[in-house]
């Protein structure tokens, strides 16, 4: 039994991971101003401007097959973003915030369909550790199901889809192009499913329309306070991770950055708490949650039974050698 050597993109995936966690608070507060689909269509429009004005380049450069990979994980992307701002309408964040976490137990059987890539026995041990901390950690106290909780879980489909898919994709294409891409892409998308919505909210005015398109006609707030954090989320929390997420992940299989992302629900209590104080942690139930996540992400580290499986049928292949090759191929 040996670590992996991999550490280098593990800690590009938990430093993204632990800005996302940072965004918890901040978004929350965003809400409280803007309706969910404009703040996600504004973030993302200013992270594609950004992201085009440091790599122009990428963009003029990128061919058919660069362009065919941005444009697929970016329509999964913001079909997935639009999706989860649309259930959060309807249900709660804590909800919200269990069901997104089910991605992680997800990505292995995507992983298995769309790429014909089986998992390894430690990551399989690493997503049952992750998954039920997860839960521990973010199982919401409300009962029932509504419309938003099924339109989530469809969302949590897609999640990991776009993790599946980059992991392939991002073994191809120039980090920085995909990126780019991938960004422009998914903001175009957002910003005609919410112009279409303000358009209906308008044209439409004094007819009964559903309350995810009234909420867009809600007027934007552009004060001090909003405006930073938009800044903030849309540079940092976009802009820098999808940078980072796009090269740690080129460097390991879907299934165990999924792994790594179960970290998300730990690092969101954790500043909640110290933001808002301890009433924001859920005791003794939270912390048993967040050790299982870390020991399974320690478990995916490892190489079980690796001697003894390699004196048997020879040199074992990961599920990340056998990404690379079908790239390759």
């Amino acid at each position: 039994m040996r670590f992996k050597t991999n550490l280098a993109g593990d800690a590009a995936l938990v430093l993204v991971t632990l800005i996302w966690g940072s965004t918890f608070v901040m978004a929350k507060d965003v809400l409280g101003y803007w309706p969910p689909l404009a703040y996600i269509t504004v973030r993302f429009a200013l992270a594609a401007m950004i992201l085009v004005a440091l790599f122009p380049r990428r963009i003029i450069d990128a061919g058919r097959a660069e362009w065919r990979a941005g444009a697929t994980l970016g329509l999964v992307l913001s079909l997935a973003f639009a999706g989860q701002a649309v259930g959060q309408v309807y249900t709660t964040p804590s909800k919200s915030a269990f069901i997104t976490g089910l991605t992680t137990p997800l990505v292995p059987f995507i992983a298995l369909l769309l790429l014909r890539v089986r998992p390894s026995l430690e990551n399989m041990i690493g997503v049952t550790l992750a998954s039920v901390g997860g839960i521990l950690i973010l199982i919401p106290q409300e009962t029932g199901i509504n419309p938003g909780d099924v339109v989530t879980l469809l969302c949590t489909l897609l999640f990991a889809a776009h993790i599946t898919l980059l992991s392939s994709y991002s073994r191809r294409v120039d980090v920085r192009q995909l990126t780019v891409l991938q960004i422009a892409s998914a903001a175009v998308v957002l910003g005609f499913v919410w112009l279409a919505f303000r358009a209906c909210s308008v044209l439409l005015v004094g007819h009964p329309l559903p309350e995810v398109i009234m909420r867009e006609s809600v007027p934007l707030v552009f004060d001090l306070h909003v405006v930073w954090q938009i800044i903030y989320l849309s540079l940092v929390a976009t802009v820098a991770t999808f940078l980072l997420w796009t090269w740690g992940q080129s460097r390991m299989s879907a299934t165990h950055a999924a792994i790594i992302f179960s970290l998300e629900p730990v690092f969101a209590t954790a500043i909640a708490v110290a933001v808002r104080g301890s009433k924001e942690w859920m005791g003794g139930r939270a912390s048993f949650g967040a050790a299982l996540v870390f020991l399974g992400i320690i478990v995916s580290e490892l190489r079980l039974g690796e001697r003894r499986a390699a004196a048997k049928t020879g040199p074992i292949v990961e599920d990340e050698d056998i990404m690379l090759a079908d790239s390759e191929g």
